[in-house]
Parts: structure tokens; C-alpha cells; sequence
């Protein structure tokens, strides 16, 4: 087989039909590729071993990892050429205790070519006007929910100058100003964040706040005015308040601060996968932003199968 033409296949495929991530795994004694959007598996195809093998040097090899290390957790991230254009990568893999590996690769778009769906259409209307306070605002939602993307969105929509602090960049936008994260070379989130507030945004992304250094730059970041958008991995509204709060360590600093936490998640209904948001914001009664209830409207209407409810209520 012609691993470069199947590997060029593959990511075709899966850019033009807006797959989230393409997984190159194994199970039991065979392996297999799947292409996912959202939690619902698109495609799936088995391999074999050799071929497995041969996909995975390649795309370490384009990443540059470390082609002969099956044991250690390796990131990467590229530009994959194909005629219609390079398409951006992000890579992840990890050996077992058996020194196989399984890969995934997050196919990363363009803001101008991001789909987003709302399965409320008046949830985002609602939650644009509410965001407009200068302070911090905290996006939560499971991994592939659109957290980036709905943060994008919300700051390209509004006046004024974005920066932007990743790790990685995940989504080009010409228009702000983009950093990415490079410890070894001392660009951290605290350092980046302490250099971004030097330069006045109207609005600071974050990309992730991961442990208390970051949490507590963020804060000092918006008390000092600006306007900070950040993700936080949390299962819920009052699952990111209690992620915050123990990063944070300061109820008064945090009360100064939080303007808003809203929770995302992206679900399956009969014709389309779209996003239910969840949100709730210092001082304010905003309608529709209640999860069960938001759930329950959709079970009820018809759009989301029983299954799911109960799944996410």
C-alpha cells in the first residue's frame, strides 16, 4: 500500500466532511481508524497492524516526534499539504503498557469555515449581549464541544482588539493577535498573559486555565479591565465554579472577577449535531440558560432521543 496516498486520503476525506478527530488505534489483537464528530462515530475501518505501523511513523515522522519512542506521550502539530490546500493538525499519542500506540488527530479549521449549530437558536443572541462587561468569562464543556470555537465567534463579533494565548493555536484568525505557548523557551501562560495585558486588548482568550498560576493570571488580567474568555474542562456550571474556586484559592478575588461561566456541549439530534449551551451570569436572570431545562425542551419537542436525555441530564 501507498501509506502517503492513504494518509492523504484520509485527511481529504475527513477535512471536506468537518470531521473533529481521526483515531488510529488498537483493539484486542486488530486495529482500526475511526473519524468522530462530536460523540457519534462517522467512519470506521479496520487495519492492518503493518499498515497501522506505517500511519503512524508517517504522521510522527511529519510532526516531528520521536519516530523510535513507543512509550512516552507525544504531541505534535502540522501542516498537512494536500491540492486543495494544507490542512492544520494537531497530533497526540501514547504507547500502552504492551509499547503499542494509538494516535489521535485533531483536524483544526479556520474560524470563517467553523460550523456551528445552535440547537436553541435563541441562546446565542442572549449570551452575545451578556458578555459584554469587562471581566472573566469561563467556557466549559467535554473535549470537541466547540468551547474554542464558540469563544472565537463571540470575540470576532465584538469591537476592539483580541489576543489570543494557546497551546496550541487551534483556530487562524488573521485578525487577532495569536501566541502560542512554548515553555521551553519560557512562554508560559503566566508570562504570556503578563506580556498580553503590556499590549491592552479589548478582549484576552485564554486557551486553557490547567492549574493555579494560570487561573490566578487570569484574574489579575481581568481586574485589571480587560475583557478574559477562557476554557475550563468541567462537567457542568457548578462543576467550573468549584474548578475555578479551588484553582483560584481567593473567594474575594474571585468575586471581583467572574462575570459568567457558560457550559457547552454538543449533542446528536435526528437531522443535525448542534450545541446546547448552559450560562449563567453575576446579577443577572438570563432565560434560557438552564441545562435540564434546555434538555428537557428538546426531549419533549421530539429533537433529541431518550437515550440522550438520559445520557446528559
Amino acid at each position: 500500500m501507498d501509506i502517503k496516498a492513504y494518509s492523504d486520503d484520509l485527511i481529504s476525506w475527513g477535512s471536506q466532511r468537518r470531521i473533529q478527530d481521526l483515531y488510529i488505534e488498537s483493539f484486542g489483537e486488530h486495529w482500526r481508524i475511526q473519524f468522530r464528530k462530536g460523540d457519534a462515530i462517522i467512519k470506521e475501518q479496520e487495519l492492518t497492524e503493518a499498515v497501522a505501523n506505517q500511519l503512524l511513523t508517517r504522521f510522527k515522522y511529519l510532526g516531528d516526534m520521536d519516530v523510535g519512542e513507543t512509550r512516552k506521550v507525544q504531541l505534535g502539530a502540522i501542516r498537512y499539504p494536500l491540492p486543495e490546500g494544507h490542512w492544520r493538525l494537531r497530533l497526540s499519542l501514547v504507547g500502552d503498557y504492551r509499547l503499542q500506540e494509538s494516535m489521535v488527530i485533531r483536524f483544526l479549521y479556520p474560524i470563517a469555515q467553523e460550523e456551528q449549530c445552535f440547537l436553541l437558536q435563541e441562546q446565542y443572541p442572549l449570551l452575545k449581549q451578556n458578555i459584554q462587561r469587562r471581566g472573566l468569562y469561563l467556557f466549559a464543556g467535554a473535549t470537541g464541544s466547540g468551547k474554542t470555537t464558540l469563544m472565537y465567534r463571540l470575540a470576532k463579533e465584538q469591537v476592539g482588539r483580541v489576543l489570543t494565548i494557546e497551546d496550541p493555536v487551534e483556530i487562524e484568525e488573521p485578525s487577532f493577535t495569536q501566541l502560542q505557548v512554548n515553555p521551553t523557551i519560557g512562554q508560559t501562560y503566566d508570562r504570556l498573559i503578563q506580556l498580553a495585558l503590556r499590549h491592552r486588548p479589548d478582549i484576552l482568550i485564554i486557551g486553557e486555565i490547567r492549574d493555579r498560576e494560570t487561573a490566578q493570571a487570569a484574574i489579575r488580567a481581568a481586574l485589571t479591565g480587560c475583557r478574559v474568555f477562557a476554557t475550563v474542562h468541567a462537567s457542568s456550571i457548578a462543576a467550573t465554579r468549584g474548578r475555578i474556586r479551588d484553582l483560584v484559592g481567593s473567594e474575594s478575588e474571585l468575586a471581583d472577577s467572574l462575570l459568567g461561566i457558560v457550559y457547552q456541549r454538543l449533542l446528536q439530534t435526528k437531522t443535525q449535531l448542534g450545541a446546547l449551551l448552559a450560562y449563567e451570569f453575576v446579577g443577572k436572570e438570563v432565560a434560557h440558560g438552564d441545562w435540564q431545562t434546555n434538555l428537557e425542551k428538546l426531549f419533549y419537542q421530539g429533537e433529541i432521543a431518550e437515550e440522550c436525555f438520559l445520557r446528559e441530564i
